[in-house]
């Protein structure tokens, strides 16, 4: 039990301790034990973290919440304390994502399910995806569902725990690696990007800040990283070289991980022009990347959209 007190009113709260945050298929289980505390004072469940969407969705269902970050919801009659410390989930003390060949292919293609695609896909399906072998598909399958990431559901087929699994990802992830370029453009990001998809077709896809914007827009896009499958001369945009990450507002990298690409394409019709983006889940580590406020709001509201479409 727990009571909190403030400005002559005071509120008992049950408290539910968890080692780890519910996933969202098991909020609904959770209503037997908040009217079970509910008897006992205000619901109240804590937890290692709990994140925007879900802490959304506790509110809702008529919980209180804290966790281990410093980010709390509590409310009761007469009160109501909230603050917001951590955008996003401490990293992990130890690795659990499959790393190695195909590793990140699958986990996004996993990630990037619309929400109630309930019977999920077969391995034979994420490995074409992937651009994997079928057994090594179902490698990573294995190692996921040891960690409690995905579910095997029937006829072979796996369900993704796509919350989780995001949020692991973008804890973990290293970086796509390969090499990068620094220019300097007097036209706008979304512009150079519209010019890049026009001339390099299918060679090139867009990121932070342009691609997020295509998506849901939330900032103005002062920077572009555009990942190309092959080394592309940046003179035919009217790119200038800049002399480093400081003056640069066009970022062009050659990824070594290649699951930046994500299948299928996804596309944004921009000026009567298709611009290819990246994976969302990449999109999202390279605005908080990039760094600043706005990014990461933006970034959450881009994880909102990959966690909610349908």
């Amino acid at each position: 039990m727990l009571v909190v007190a403030a400005g002559g009113s005071s509120a008992r709260f049950a408290v539910e301790l968890k080692q780890r945050a519910p996933y969202p298929n098991e909020l609904v289980g959770l209503g037997r034990v908040r009217e079970k505390l509910s008897r006992l004072g205000e619901p109240l469940l804590v937890a290692p973290f709990v994140s925007e969407s879900l802490g959304a969705a506790l509110t809702a269902d008529g919980w209180s919440w804290a966790d281990a970050q410093g980010d709390f919801d509590l409310r009761a009659h007469g009160l109501l304390f909230r603050q917001r410390r951590a955008v996003t989930a401490p990293k992990p003390a130890r690795r659990t994502l499959p790393t190695g060949s195909g590793s990140f292919a699958v986990i996004r293609s996993l990630i990037r399910f619309a929400d109630g695609e309930e019977d999920g896909a077969g391995a034979t399906t994420l490995a074409a995806r992937a651009g994997v072998s079928q057994p090594r598909a179902s490698q990573v399958l294995r190692q996921l569902q040891d960690h409690e990431l995905v579910d095997r559901a029937a006829n072979g087929r796996w369900r993704p725990r796509r919350e989780p699994l995001l949020d692991r990802l973008l804890a973990e992830y290293p970086g796509p690696g390969g090499s990068v370029q620094y220019f300097y453009s007097l036209d706008s990001p979304t512009e150079v990007a519209v010019r890049a998809a026009r001339e390099l077709k299918n060679r090139v896809v867009a990121s932070a800040d342009v691609g997020p914007d295509l998506i849901q827009a939330w900032r103005r896009p002062s920077e572009v990283i555009l990942y190309a499958r092959e080394l592309v001369d940046a003179a035919q945009f009217g790119l200038v070289r800049a002399r480093g990450r400081h003056d640069a507002n066009v970022i062009v990298r050659m990824p070594a991980d290649r699951s930046v690409f994500p299948v299928p394409a996804l596309v944004a019709d921009l000026q009567g022009v298709e611009v290819r983006l990246a994976d969302p889940s990449q999109m999202i580590w390279d605005l908080r990347d990039l760094g600043g406020a706005d990014r990461a709001e933006a970034a959450s509201e881009l994880r909102t959209w990959l966690l909610t479409r349908r």
